[in-house]
Protein backbone atom coordinates (compact mmCIF):
# COMPACT_ATOMS: atom_id res chain seq x y z
CA UNK A 1 0.00 0.00 0.00
CA UNK A 2 1.37 3.40 -0.99
CA UNK A 3 0.51 6.25 1.30
CA UNK A 4 -0.47 9.43 -0.59
CA UNK A 5 1.28 12.61 0.46
CA UNK A 6 -0.93 15.50 1.50
CA UNK A 7 0.40 18.45 -0.51
CA UNK A 8 -1.28 20.90 1.84
CA UNK A 9 0.88 19.76 4.73
CA UNK A 10 3.88 22.02 5.09
CA UNK A 11 6.22 19.57 6.74
CA UNK A 12 9.62 18.23 5.98
CA UNK A 13 11.14 16.01 8.63
CA UNK A 14 14.86 15.52 9.06
CA UNK A 15 16.17 12.86 11.38
CA UNK A 16 18.96 14.44 13.39
CA UNK A 17 19.81 11.75 15.90
CA UNK A 18 18.52 8.56 17.51
CA UNK A 19 18.46 8.35 21.27
CA UNK A 20 19.00 4.71 22.26
CA UNK A 21 17.38 3.89 25.57
CA UNK A 22 17.79 0.82 27.74
CA UNK A 23 16.85 -2.61 26.41
CA UNK A 24 13.93 -2.74 28.82
CA UNK A 25 12.28 0.27 27.16
CA UNK A 26 9.69 -0.82 24.53
CA UNK A 27 10.20 2.26 22.36
CA UNK A 28 12.92 4.41 20.86
CA UNK A 29 13.06 8.20 20.53
CA UNK A 30 14.18 10.28 17.58
CA UNK A 31 14.76 13.98 17.15
CA UNK A 32 13.28 15.62 14.05
CA UNK A 33 12.86 19.04 12.52
CA UNK A 34 9.37 20.03 11.46
CA UNK A 35 8.37 22.94 9.25
CA UNK A 36 6.47 25.86 10.73
CA UNK A 37 4.80 28.46 8.51
CA UNK A 38 6.55 31.81 8.23
CA UNK A 39 4.95 35.25 8.35
CA UNK A 40 4.63 35.65 4.56
CA UNK A 41 4.30 31.99 3.53
CA UNK A 42 2.53 31.84 0.19
CA UNK A 43 -0.84 30.14 -0.39
CA UNK A 44 -0.48 26.41 -0.85
CA UNK A 45 -1.36 26.52 -4.55
CA UNK A 46 1.74 28.67 -5.19
CA UNK A 47 4.46 26.04 -5.46
CA UNK A 48 6.77 27.58 -8.07
CA UNK A 49 8.16 31.06 -8.64
CA UNK A 50 9.87 33.01 -11.40
CA UNK A 51 12.33 35.49 -9.86
CA UNK A 52 13.15 38.77 -11.62
CA UNK A 53 14.83 42.02 -10.64
CA UNK A 54 13.19 45.34 -11.38
CA UNK A 55 15.35 47.43 -9.07
CA UNK A 56 18.39 48.03 -11.27
CA UNK A 57 18.43 51.43 -12.92
CA UNK A 58 21.03 53.23 -15.01
CA UNK A 59 22.54 54.47 -11.75
CA UNK A 60 23.77 50.96 -10.90
CA UNK A 61 27.31 49.88 -11.75
CA UNK A 62 29.49 46.84 -11.29
CA UNK A 63 32.03 48.70 -9.18
CA UNK A 64 35.64 47.64 -9.39
CA UNK A 65 36.76 46.40 -5.95
CA UNK A 66 39.98 48.46 -5.85
CA UNK A 67 38.37 51.59 -7.26
CA UNK A 68 35.45 51.70 -4.83
CA UNK A 69 37.84 51.02 -1.94
CA UNK A 70 40.13 53.85 -3.02
CA UNK A 71 37.11 56.15 -3.34
CA UNK A 72 36.43 55.77 0.39
CA UNK A 73 40.13 55.91 1.32
CA UNK A 74 40.46 59.22 -0.53
CA UNK A 75 37.77 60.59 1.78
CA UNK A 76 39.59 59.47 4.91
CA UNK A 77 37.37 56.40 5.27
CA UNK A 78 34.94 58.67 7.08
CA UNK A 79 32.21 59.01 4.49
CA UNK A 80 28.58 58.08 3.81
CA UNK A 81 27.27 57.33 0.34
CA UNK A 82 24.53 55.43 -1.45
CA UNK A 83 26.33 52.77 -3.47
CA UNK A 84 24.27 51.06 -6.17
CA UNK A 85 26.19 47.93 -7.10
CA UNK A 86 24.63 45.75 -9.80
CA UNK A 87 26.47 42.60 -8.65
CA UNK A 88 25.17 43.01 -5.11
CA UNK A 89 21.61 43.41 -6.39
CA UNK A 90 21.97 40.35 -8.62
CA UNK A 91 23.50 38.40 -5.73
CA UNK A 92 20.29 38.96 -3.79
CA UNK A 93 18.22 37.39 -6.55
CA UNK A 94 20.53 34.40 -7.08
CA UNK A 95 20.97 33.73 -3.35
CA UNK A 96 17.22 34.02 -2.81
CA UNK A 97 16.58 31.48 -5.54
CA UNK A 98 18.89 28.97 -3.86
CA UNK A 99 17.39 29.56 -0.41
CA UNK A 100 13.78 29.21 -1.57
CA UNK A 101 14.58 26.01 -3.45
CA UNK A 102 16.54 24.52 -0.55
CA UNK A 103 13.60 25.18 1.76
CA UNK A 104 11.79 22.32 0.03
CA UNK A 105 8.69 24.50 -0.34
CA UNK A 106 9.24 26.11 -3.74
CA UNK A 107 10.50 25.35 -7.21
CA UNK A 108 12.35 28.36 -8.58
CA UNK A 109 13.28 29.71 -12.02
CA UNK A 110 15.66 32.66 -12.52
CA UNK A 111 15.64 33.69 -16.19
CA UNK A 112 18.88 34.56 -17.93
CA UNK A 113 17.31 37.91 -18.85
CA UNK A 114 16.15 38.67 -15.32
CA UNK A 115 16.46 42.47 -15.11
CA UNK A 116 13.22 44.21 -16.09
CA UNK A 117 12.95 47.83 -17.21
CA UNK A 118 11.46 50.41 -14.88
CA UNK A 119 10.55 54.06 -15.23
CA UNK A 120 11.34 55.35 -11.75
CA UNK A 121 14.25 56.59 -9.68
CA UNK A 122 16.18 53.91 -7.78
CA UNK A 123 14.72 55.01 -4.42
CA UNK A 124 11.12 54.76 -5.63
CA UNK A 125 8.83 51.75 -5.93
CA UNK A 126 7.61 51.66 -9.53
CA UNK A 127 4.03 51.10 -10.54
CA UNK A 128 2.92 47.47 -10.52
CA UNK A 129 3.71 45.37 -13.57
CA UNK A 130 1.19 44.95 -16.33
CA UNK A 131 -0.75 41.69 -15.88
CA UNK A 132 -0.07 40.63 -19.46
CA UNK A 133 3.66 40.81 -18.69
CA UNK A 134 3.18 38.85 -15.47
CA UNK A 135 1.18 36.15 -17.27
CA UNK A 136 3.73 35.97 -20.09
CA UNK A 137 6.66 35.43 -17.74
CA UNK A 138 4.88 32.83 -15.63
CA UNK A 139 3.68 30.98 -18.74
CA UNK A 140 7.11 31.07 -20.35
CA UNK A 141 8.77 29.49 -17.32
CA UNK A 142 5.77 27.41 -16.24
CA UNK A 143 5.53 28.82 -12.71
CA UNK A 144 2.63 29.75 -10.46
CA UNK A 145 3.70 33.26 -9.53
CA UNK A 146 6.20 36.02 -10.22
CA UNK A 147 8.49 37.35 -7.46
CA UNK A 148 9.86 40.80 -8.27
CA UNK A 149 12.54 42.78 -6.43
CA UNK A 150 10.98 46.20 -7.05
CA UNK A 151 13.52 48.30 -5.17
CA UNK A 152 17.03 47.68 -3.85
CA UNK A 153 19.66 50.07 -2.61
CA UNK A 154 22.59 50.31 -0.21
CA UNK A 155 23.98 53.13 1.85
CA UNK A 156 27.57 52.58 2.99
CA UNK A 157 28.72 54.48 6.08
CA UNK A 158 32.41 54.32 7.04
CA UNK A 159 34.26 55.62 10.08
CA UNK A 160 37.98 55.78 10.89
CA UNK A 161 39.64 56.96 14.09
CA UNK A 162 43.24 57.13 15.36
CA UNK A 163 44.11 57.15 19.02
CA UNK A 164 47.53 58.64 19.82
CA UNK A 165 48.21 57.09 23.23
CA UNK A 166 48.10 54.18 23.32
CA UNK A 167 48.50 54.14 19.56
CA UNK A 168 45.80 52.25 17.69
CA UNK A 169 43.44 52.74 14.82
CA UNK A 170 39.79 51.69 14.61
CA UNK A 171 37.45 51.51 11.64
CA UNK A 172 33.88 50.47 10.97
CA UNK A 173 31.69 49.85 7.95
CA UNK A 174 27.91 50.01 8.21
CA UNK A 175 25.79 48.88 5.30
CA UNK A 176 22.19 50.03 5.40
CA UNK A 177 19.92 48.23 2.95
CA UNK A 178 16.37 48.57 1.73
CA UNK A 179 14.48 46.23 -0.59
CA UNK A 180 10.85 45.96 -1.62
CA UNK A 181 9.32 42.70 -2.84
CA UNK A 182 6.08 42.05 -4.69
CA UNK A 183 4.70 38.64 -5.61
CA UNK A 184 2.19 38.57 -8.46
CA UNK A 185 -0.43 35.83 -8.93
CA UNK A 186 -1.25 35.73 -12.69
CA UNK A 187 -4.45 33.69 -12.27
CA UNK A 188 -6.04 35.86 -9.61
CA UNK A 189 -4.42 38.99 -11.10
CA UNK A 190 -3.55 39.99 -7.59
CA UNK A 191 -0.41 41.01 -5.73
CA UNK A 192 -0.47 38.36 -3.02
CA UNK A 193 2.54 39.66 -1.10
CA UNK A 194 4.02 43.15 -0.83
CA UNK A 195 6.63 43.77 1.84
CA UNK A 196 9.96 45.44 2.48
CA UNK A 197 13.13 44.36 4.27
CA UNK A 198 15.50 46.92 5.71
CA UNK A 199 18.25 46.87 8.30
CA UNK A 200 21.94 47.63 8.81
CA UNK A 201 24.82 45.19 9.05
CA UNK A 202 28.19 46.22 10.46
CA UNK A 203 31.86 45.33 10.45
CA UNK A 204 34.39 46.85 12.84
CA UNK A 205 37.92 46.24 14.09
CA UNK A 206 40.90 47.92 15.70
CA UNK A 207 44.68 47.42 15.63
CA UNK A 208 47.94 49.17 16.39
CA UNK A 209 48.69 48.97 12.68
CA UNK A 210 46.39 50.62 10.14
CA UNK A 211 47.65 48.24 7.46
CA UNK A 212 46.76 45.19 9.54
CA UNK A 213 43.41 46.73 10.44
CA UNK A 214 42.28 47.15 6.84
CA UNK A 215 43.72 43.78 5.88
CA UNK A 216 41.24 42.18 8.27
CA UNK A 217 38.21 44.30 7.43
CA UNK A 218 36.27 43.27 4.32
CA UNK A 219 36.51 45.56 1.34
CA UNK A 220 33.59 47.83 0.45
CA UNK A 221 32.82 45.55 -2.51
CA UNK A 222 32.77 42.50 -0.24
CA UNK A 223 30.43 44.32 2.14
CA UNK A 224 28.09 45.13 -0.74
CA UNK A 225 27.94 41.50 -1.83
CA UNK A 226 27.49 40.24 1.74
CA UNK A 227 24.67 42.75 2.09
CA UNK A 228 23.03 41.30 -1.02
CA UNK A 229 23.16 37.87 0.61
CA UNK A 230 21.70 39.25 3.85
CA UNK A 231 18.80 40.78 1.93
CA UNK A 232 18.12 37.35 0.41
CA UNK A 233 18.21 35.76 3.87
CA UNK A 234 15.71 38.31 5.19
CA UNK A 235 13.31 37.69 2.30
CA UNK A 236 13.66 33.93 2.61
CA UNK A 237 12.92 34.17 6.33
CA UNK A 238 9.55 35.71 5.43
CA UNK A 239 8.65 33.23 2.70
CA UNK A 240 10.14 29.84 3.61
CA UNK A 241 9.00 27.57 6.42
CA UNK A 242 10.84 27.84 9.70
CA UNK A 243 12.11 24.73 11.44
CA UNK A 244 11.48 23.54 14.99
CA UNK A 245 13.07 20.58 16.75
CA UNK A 246 10.65 18.03 18.15
CA UNK A 247 10.84 14.55 19.59
CA UNK A 248 8.97 11.52 18.25
CA UNK A 249 8.92 7.89 19.36
CA UNK A 250 8.21 4.52 17.78
CA UNK A 251 7.48 1.20 19.46
CA UNK A 252 9.60 -1.91 19.02
CA UNK A 253 7.43 -4.75 17.77
CA UNK A 254 10.09 -7.42 17.23
CA UNK A 255 13.61 -8.11 18.45
CA UNK A 256 15.07 -7.03 15.08
CA UNK A 257 13.24 -3.68 15.06
CA UNK A 258 15.93 -1.70 16.83
CA UNK A 259 18.61 -1.95 14.14
CA UNK A 260 16.22 -2.25 11.19
CA UNK A 261 14.02 0.76 11.98
CA UNK A 262 16.98 2.84 13.16
CA UNK A 263 18.54 2.45 9.72
CA UNK A 264 15.25 3.21 7.96
CA UNK A 265 14.83 6.36 10.08
CA UNK A 266 18.36 7.60 9.37
CA UNK A 267 17.86 7.06 5.63
CA UNK A 268 14.36 8.57 5.57
CA UNK A 269 12.79 5.42 4.08
CA UNK A 270 9.43 6.02 5.74
CA UNK A 271 7.34 4.30 3.07
CA UNK A 272 9.30 1.13 3.80
CA UNK A 273 8.66 1.58 7.52
CA UNK A 274 4.97 2.18 6.83
CA UNK A 275 4.68 -1.02 4.79
CA UNK A 276 6.53 -2.99 7.48
CA UNK A 277 4.37 -1.76 10.36
CA UNK A 278 1.20 -2.26 8.33
CA UNK A 279 1.72 -6.04 8.55
CA UNK A 280 1.35 -5.81 12.35
CA UNK A 281 -1.82 -3.67 12.28
CA UNK A 282 -4.08 -6.73 11.99
CA UNK A 283 -2.55 -8.56 14.95
CA UNK A 284 -4.99 -10.32 17.27
CA UNK A 285 -3.00 -9.00 20.23
CA UNK A 286 -4.32 -5.56 21.14
CA UNK A 287 -0.96 -4.47 22.53
CA UNK A 288 0.87 -5.21 19.26
CA UNK A 289 -1.96 -3.83 17.12
CA UNK A 290 -2.11 -0.55 19.06
CA UNK A 291 1.65 -0.04 18.87
CA UNK A 292 1.69 -0.82 15.16
CA UNK A 293 -1.08 1.75 14.59
CA UNK A 294 0.91 4.28 16.61
CA UNK A 295 3.98 3.61 14.45
CA UNK A 296 1.88 3.96 11.29
CA UNK A 297 0.79 7.39 12.53
CA UNK A 298 4.47 8.36 12.84
CA UNK A 299 5.31 7.04 9.36
CA UNK A 300 2.32 8.93 7.92
CA UNK A 301 3.48 12.18 9.50
CA UNK A 302 7.01 11.66 8.22
CA UNK A 303 5.62 11.06 4.73
CA UNK A 304 3.72 14.35 4.90
CA UNK A 305 0.15 13.15 5.47
CA UNK A 306 -1.04 14.68 8.72
CA UNK A 307 -4.67 13.64 8.24
CA UNK A 308 -3.71 9.97 7.92
CA UNK A 309 -1.36 10.32 10.92
CA UNK A 310 -4.27 11.52 13.06
CA UNK A 311 -6.45 8.70 11.72
CA UNK A 312 -3.90 6.03 12.70
CA UNK A 313 -3.26 7.65 16.10
CA UNK A 314 -6.99 7.60 16.81
CA UNK A 315 -7.13 3.91 15.90
CA UNK A 316 -4.25 3.21 18.28
CA UNK A 317 -5.98 5.18 21.03
CA UNK A 318 -9.17 3.11 20.78
CA UNK A 319 -7.45 -0.24 20.22
CA UNK A 320 -5.62 0.04 23.54
CA UNK A 321 -5.09 3.18 25.57
CA UNK A 322 -1.49 4.35 25.98
CA UNK A 323 -0.41 7.68 27.44
CA UNK A 324 2.08 8.07 24.58
CA UNK A 325 -0.75 7.92 22.06
CA UNK A 326 -2.74 10.55 23.87
CA UNK A 327 0.28 12.89 23.93
CA UNK A 328 1.03 12.27 20.26
CA UNK A 329 -2.57 13.00 19.25
CA UNK A 330 -2.34 16.35 21.01
CA UNK A 331 0.88 17.19 19.11
CA UNK A 332 -0.65 16.22 15.77
CA UNK A 333 -3.80 18.25 16.35
CA UNK A 334 -1.79 21.27 17.47
CA UNK A 335 0.30 21.06 14.29
CA UNK A 336 -2.85 20.82 12.20
CA UNK A 337 -4.30 23.95 13.84
CA UNK A 338 -1.07 25.89 13.27
CA UNK A 339 -0.88 24.90 9.62
CA UNK A 340 -4.53 25.63 8.89
CA UNK A 341 -4.10 29.24 10.03
CA UNK A 342 -1.55 29.77 7.27
CA UNK A 343 -3.30 27.96 4.41
CA UNK A 344 -5.34 30.36 2.32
Amino acid sequence: MKIPKDKKLLIKSLILMLFLTSCATPYRSLLIETARPSSQLLPDKIRSLTLVNRSITGDFKNFNEDSIQQYFFNRGFDFDAVVLDSIAADTTLRALGELLFESGRYDVVIPEERNLDRNAKFYMVPESLDWDEVSRLCAEFNTDALLVVERYFNKIMTDYDINVFPQYASASINSKYDAVIKIYDPLKKEIIRHFSVSDTISWQDADGSTKKLFARLPSIKECLIQTGIQVALDIDDRLSPNWAKETRIYFLLEDTDQSQISLIAREQRWQEAYDYWLTFSTSSKKSIKSKAEFNLALASEMLGNLELAIEWANKSYYTKYMNQTNNYLLKLKQRKQILERFQN
